[in-house]
């Protein structure tokens, strides 16, 4: 993108400096000397970032409101192997992206709310370009998200802006950003950023989740609330979640299996120069409290102007039982349809 950018700079600005040069060599030809240096004048505001930031996201985001729409990303197969089990191509989710496609649709005629739902492979500069058009974005791949260069991680930083610039990003399962995954060269890759400490003569590595892309930039602490088995597995805890909302369908989730919870700090929200709010977390259910610490599993932080809404429940079969799994994911489509009905009276 960047050597994009540089060449459409140079080549507009070569366009502009030959414009005189095409009128002072044949004056008759003024119409094609003016439209040469207008093509320039375009090209160098689309080199700066000034046609994308002042014109076309504007339009997008306008629209957004007019028009709803979510984005659903399936950028990868839901493949399974020869026993019929998933692979590693997702994390921790349960449905298809086809599977929450037609329960978004279902939801929405239901309610009788206007909105289209559409697939995208956000692993596409093109579609990258324009996600300022959907209302929402949902990724059901769980804490595993595509991307197609680990070193400058252009995807992450796409859907960070996105939310920054007023978006929804919704994470079905677990941490967001847990892990990318290439889809080209097929390699899943950890983005933790881990710590290495000597311990009883040899080196023990760390990755605590709030070093996650998501953990750090979000400003959120995910802890792990499981707990040690007679054989030294470790398992969920379960509980019964009441809404806070009790104006939506969904008012309990009955025994859920938590085994990951963000943390409800009491602490001043972070503002950034341009006074964007960061870090508030807002929980969907009652909190729990562990050793007197106050936990959410189902959470909304915010995040300049957007915000994340982030269910770090898993999903998947043999991991929550199936009245859970249910409950849960009705509950994650009518928060989605309910951030589309604010989107659409603010307009």
């Amino acid at each position: 993108m960047k050597v994009a950018r540089t060449t459409t700079l140079a080549l507009g600005s070569s366009l502009i400096g030959s414009s005189p040069s095409i009128f002072l060599a044949k004056p008759e030809a003024w119409l094609w000397g003016l439209i040469v240096g207008l093509v320039g004048l375009v090209l160098v505001l689309h080199g700066t970032g000034f046609l994308q930031k002042c014109v076309i996201r504007p339009v997008l985001r306008y629209s957004r409101n007019k028009q709803p729409v979510v984005a659903i990303v399936s950028d990868l197969p839901w493949p399974h192997d020869s026993t019929g089990n998933k692979t590693h191509i997702w994390a921790w989710g349960r449905m298809t992206p086809e599977e929450w496609c037609s329960r978004i649709v279902d939801e929405a005629k239901e309610r009788n709310i206007k909105v289209k739902v559409e697939h995208v492979a956000i692993k596409k500069a093109c579609v990258r370009s324009v996600l300022d058009r959907y209302s929402v974005v949902l990724n059901p791949y769980g804490s595993l998200y595509p991307e197609t260069n680990i070193k400058e991680l252009p995807v992450l930083s796409t859907i960070l802006d996105y939310v920054l610039n007023g978006g929804i990003f919704v994470n079905v399962a677990d941490i967001p950003f847990y892990w990318a995954y290439d889809p080209q060269r097929k390699v899943l890759y950890d983005l933790v950023r881990h710590t290495h400490q000597y311990e009883q003569g040899r080196i023990m590595s760390f990755g605590p989740f709030t070093e996650t892309p998501f953990g750090s930039e979000a400003r959120v602490s995910v802890v792990n609330t499981e707990i040690p088995g007679q054989n030294g597995e470790l398992n969920p805890r379960y509980y019964s979640l009441k809404l806070r909302n009790q104006s939506l369908k969904v008012k309990e989730l009955s025994s859920v299996a938590v085994n990951r919870a963000a943390v409800i700090e009491r602490k001043p929200e972070y503002k950034s120069a341009n006074s964007l709010e960061t870090g508030r977390l807002e929980s969907v259910v009652v909190e729990i409290d562990i050793n007197g610490q106050l936990l959410t599993p189902i959470f909304y932080v915010n995040f300049g102007k957007g915000k994340f809404l982030v269910s770090l429940v898993f999903l998947d079969y043999d991991k929550q039982a199936e009245l859970a799994r249910e409950q849960i994911t009705r509950l994650q489509c009518e928060l989605i349809l309910k951030e589309i009905g604010k989107s659409t009276s603010k307009s």
